[in-house]
């Protein structure tokens, strides 16, 4: 077996030991999901795209070569029959060649699998995350309900309980309280006041305008009429 096939059978047993590893029942997607959150995880992960993308080059290069043997040594046929041993150099030649198709197949299948397994695990762990806050989140809503049914303070949410009881011990002074609204109420007559001055300015800007375009066109046609006068003097 040449370099190539043995580095790619070498591959291919240690994708099944991975395969298998990942597939154990007792060790769970958070542990997973830890271990691909670790530094010696993320050190292979920051290039983890172009590494993964080089492998199937090279795996794809290694599996049309078996391809290629495959064709090549399937219609082989032993043609000279006084070579010793030649019809069992032809069927170990194509026995190569099957092998390697089947190696080359069985690793790319697997890096697949393995890229596949890898993702699923991540995002079952993320979902299990998910799932136990919004579990804890469910319980602790259910003992505040509880805690406001009851008026049990030890079953209500202490975040909630801060709250209510700051919102009950907040005093409000009705002279206050009518002295803020009648400053709001001439605060807002104010501004009306200053609105309706600010119209009317803007009113007696648009009749100026108006009036200065009328002008100006006036002007114009005068200018015009004066100038077509003067033309028609010089060519008399």
């Amino acid at each position: 077996m040449s370099f190539q096939w043995t580095f790619l059978a070498t591959f291919l047993y240690c994708e099944l030991v991975v395969v298998v590893i990942l597939l154990l029942p007792f060790i769970s997607p958070v542990v997973w999901q830890k271990f691909f959150k670790s530094r010696i995880a993320k050190a292979f992960t920051a290039g983890a795209k172009y590494y993964f993308n080089f492998i199937i080059c090279i795996f794809t290069l290694l599996f049309l070569d078996s391809i290629r043997e495959l064709r090549k040594y399937s219609g082989f046929e032993v043609k000279d029959l006084s070579l010793p041993h030649a019809e069992a150099h032809a069927h170990m030649k194509q026995f190569r060649s099957q092998r390697n198709f089947y190696i080359a197949g069985f690793a790319l299948f697997l890096w697949f699998v393995i890229h596949r397994l890898v993702n699923l695990l991540s995002s079952c762990a993320r979902e299990m995350a998910d799932s136990a806050a919004a579990r804890k989140q469910a319980e602790g809503a259910h003992r505040h309900v509880e805690g406001l049914m009851s008026k049990d303070p030890k079953k209500m949410d202490p975040k909630e309980l801060a709250a209510s009881s700051d919102a009950s011990g907040r005093f409000i002074n009705p002279k206050e309280h009518d002295a803020e609204v009648s400053q709001l109420k001439k605060e807002l007559e104010k501004a009306h006041e200053d609105m309706d001055t600010l119209r009317e300015q803007y009113d007696n800007s648009v009749r100026e305008f108006d009036k200065l375009n009328d002008e100006h066109r006036k002007l114009q046609i005068k200018l015009a009429i004066t100038s077509g006068g003067n033309e028609a003097s010089k060519d008399k």
